[in-house]
């Protein structure tokens, strides 16, 4: 158990560490020139921004493409059994199926727990660290204050504001219209600025301009008004922010703007972040499942690997085209989550009962490979 166990692991390993290597090299080829003028205007020595840079990128890698290891992984180290004849060796020696699925669960626990700490802590922390530190293309998209001229949409309301975002975040120069669902605004408010009140949720604004109904439209100016606005504190802080590079509390705090976009967005991360403990173990499963379909007696039939090496390739391409239609709202987060997983996992029990002849019939030679 624990040579299977090795196996797995190592192999899993490489293609993570090759894929980092060559992931690395063409993030480090495109955002080298800007490091070291970064390193030059702020006279610092180069490495000292090259290193936590590139330690926040393998995080950022790792975590993307661990589960395309797993798959990848677990494929290689069944056929790399295969050629050293292992399996035929411990098949021989009457070596119980048990003892195979418990490596796998055993390796399922390792990948889970690493990809899950990744994904939960260890990324979205490299993440704000890169747009703090105005480092990569994090902090080119993420690391300016300022957002002017957004409009921001409710189900009756449009805000145009121009967004400060960060620790101290406000809306400055607002326009605020409602009544969109009436043949005429019911109301007009415009604010030189607008502060969140942490303790109630709610906005205040700051130099204010109204024009309603009850008024005929005639401008009535008050220093302040406090109003709710579709936004939350936690959401300006991070507007225009991915819910994929969100820490959970953040996350967690968006979810309850329900019905808007970015609830949408956070929900559906967070119940793939959930998730991550199960997907690479249901990954290497699938993995082994199908090489274990592409062989025949002793040897490797090249073109069916190759089909069956692209079909787990394409159960990743599935988890991100409903990470996807989750963010956009098209299912629900918990099912665009679970479904890609449950599809998976039912595929690889599948080749399973084939490869121990209980689904179809297995062939005499497919027989003698059952270990």
């Amino acid at each position: 158990m624990r040579m299977m166990m090795r196996s797995y692991l190592q192999a899993i390993g490489f293609v993570i560490f090759a894929l980092l290597v060559i992931a690395l090299s063409i993030d480090l080829g495109k955002t080298l020139e800007s490091l070291r003028a970064k390193a030059d205007a702020t006279d610092t020595p180069l490495w000292r921004l090259l290193l936590p840079y590139a330690s926040y990128r393998a995080t950022d890698i790792i975590t993307r493409l661990l589960g395309t290891a797993c798959v990848v992984g677990g494929f290689v180290a069944v056929l790399l059994r295969h050629l050293r004849r292992e399996d035929v060796v411990l098949g021989a020696a009457g070596m119980s199926p048990r003892v195979h699925f418990s490596a796998l669960l055993a390796v399922a626990l390792v990948v889970g727990s690493v990809q899950f700490g990744f994904q939960n802590w260890l990324r979205p922390v490299a993440v704000k660290a890169q747009v703090e530190t105005q480092l990569g293309r994090y902090g080119r998209w993420f690391g300016g204050s300022r957002l002017d001229s957004q409009w921001i949409l409710d189900n009756d309301m449009a805000l145009r504001t121009n967004i400060i975002r960060g620790d101290s975040g406000r809306l400055e120069s607002l326009k605020i219209f409602e009544g969109l669902s009436e043949p005429t605004l019911s109301r007009l408010i415009e604010a030189d600025s607008a502060l969140p009140d942490p303790t109630t949720g709610l906005w205040d604004l700051q130099n204010v301009t109204l024009w309603t109904q009850d008024t005929d439209f005639a401008p009535v100016h008050s220093d302040s008004l406090t109003m709710a606005l579709p936004l939350r504190a936690t959401q300006l802080q991070w507007y225009d922010v991915h819910g994929y590079y969100l820490p959970n509390a953040v996350a967690r705090d968006i979810v309850q703007l329900s019905g808007t976009a970015a609830a949408s967005d956070a929900a559906t991360v967070l119940a793939f972040r959930k998730a991550a403990l199960l997907l690479p173990g249901i990954f290497v499963l699938l993995g082994a499942s199908l090489a274990q379909a592409g062989i025949r007696g002793h040897r490797l039939n090249a073109p069916r690997l190759l089909s069956l090496a692209a079909a787990g390739y394409l159960s990743v391409v599935v988890v991100k085209s409903f990470l996807i239609l989750g963010i956009n709202g098209r299912i629900a987060p918990e099912l665009s989550a679970a479904l890609p997983l449950a599809i998976a996992f039912a595929i690889a029990c599948l080749l399973q009962l084939r490869h121990a002849g209980y689904l179809f019939r297995a062939s005499p030679v497919d027989r003698k490979q059952v270990s």
